[in-house]
């Protein structure tokens, strides 16, 4: 799930990036709001979640500043009522998710980071409760420094 999220994020920065005009003052900034249905998309195991398709409903704001220097910072906040069809078994599950995600990205260093809280019920009674964290950063002399912890 958090591969499809920085590809997601990644097609939106480049999207917004593209079709923002200039600025005479060098930097750029958009926000992008989004209400409503969110398109189905497929989950990975994560944290003890099974895999399967997730259809939701909720809210998310997009935001990119870019500077003349070609910096770009990036944050994006999602909420959302979900159903998860597992691949798998017959337990569905319905709850609530939010999550919010944040990039930093110059030449010479890179940090990307996200936070996901989910809490759902299964068909069955059963609960599932995931917090994700996410972080990966990479200096000016290449090192990377990678984590994700599941609670």
């Amino acid at each position: 799930m958090i591969r499809r999220l920085l590809v997601v994020f990644a097609v939106l920065a480049a999207t917004v990036v593209l079709a923002s005009p200039a600025s005479a003052a060098g930097a750029t900034s958009s926000t992008q709001n989004f209400h409503g249905a969110f398109p189905p998309f497929h989950a990975d195991s994560t944290c003890g979640a099974p895999s399967g398709t997730i259809n939701g409903t909720g809210n998310a704001v997009f935001h990119i500043t870019v500077n003349a220097a070609g910096d770009i910072w990036i944050t994006n906040t999602q909420e959302a009522w979900f159903t998860l069809t597992p691949d798998t078994g017959t337990v569905t599950y319905s709850g609530h998710f939010a999550a919010w995600f944040g990039a930093s990205i110059n030449q010479n260093n890179a940090v990307l980071h996200d936070v996901i809280n989910v809490r759902a019920t299964g068909s069955d009674g059963s609960t599932l409760t995931i917090n994700l964290v996410d972080h990966m950063s990479i200096s000016a002399s290449g090192q990377v420094n990678l984590f994700m912890a599941c609670h």
